[in-house]
């Protein structure tokens, strides 16, 4: 397992900025914002070395967007759409992700830690360092996403699509794997626990039981 690469952020510390401020075709550069709503449609917007704390960006539609060295700590992005994004040495702490979209998204030494993400939309994501730890991603589809030694440690995957996905070295030890979706290609390579593998019997094509009681004859 290699360990993802955390943000860097300016040394002389973070200047705050109002949510509301973000403005199109800008870049933001070691700034931190609490609290507020940021605008709902943005392109070409790039964060370095920012920290965003209790924002709203629900139902938000930005395109173009750059996220590097950024931290997320209990923001609100559902129902949000973030269309040909790039996330490098990110951390998404908490907060929840109910039904976002990151259509193509392109992710490297990113770490998603509780947060509440069922219905998420992956679709087609490409990920390097991708490590996700205590979410919930029931429902979430990851259909045709690049995850080549994804760690996905104590996540709900219930329903969770990951069909034409690459899972080759993915650890998903610790998941909730029942009624996940995947086929036997996408399992290939993939590390679970012993106990995880009833959930995964059925793509086996085997039946998973008690063992038998001693026959007895007469």
């Amino acid at each position: 397992m290699t360990a993802t690469r955390p943000p860097r952020f300016p040394r002389g510390g973070l200047r705050e900025l109002e949510a509301a401020a973000l403005e199109p075709e800008s870049t933001y550069r070691g700034v931190v914002i609490e609290g507020g709503r940021v605008p709902a449609h943005l392109h070409a917007v790039a964060l370095e070395g920012c920290v965003l704390r209790d924002v709203d960006l629900r139902d938000v539609a930005w395109t173009l967007v750059r996220l590097s060295d950024v931290r997320l700590e209990g923001c609100d992005l559902s129902a949000a759409r973030l269309t040909d994004a790039a996330l490098t040495r990110v951390e998404i702490r908490g907060g929840r992700m109910l039904g976002t979209q990151l259509p193509q998204v392109i992710v490297k030494d990113v770490r998603l830690t509780g947060v509440t993400a069922p219905f998420s939309l992956w679709n087609g994501a490409q990920a390097t360092r991708l490590h996700v730890r205590e979410c919930d991603l029931t429902d979430a589809v990851f259909t045709g996403a690049a995850l080549p030694g994804v760690v996905l440690r104590g996540c709900v995957l219930t329903r969770t699509e990951f069909h034409r996905a690459t899972l080759t070295g993915a650890d998903l030890r610790g998941c909730d794997l029942r009624g996940i979706a995947l086929g036997l290609p996408e399992l290939a390579g993939v590390t679970v626990e012993e106990g995880q593998l009833a959930s995964l019997a059925r793509f086996l094509g085997v039946t998973v039981a008690e063992p038998p009681l001693d026959d007895t004859q007469d």
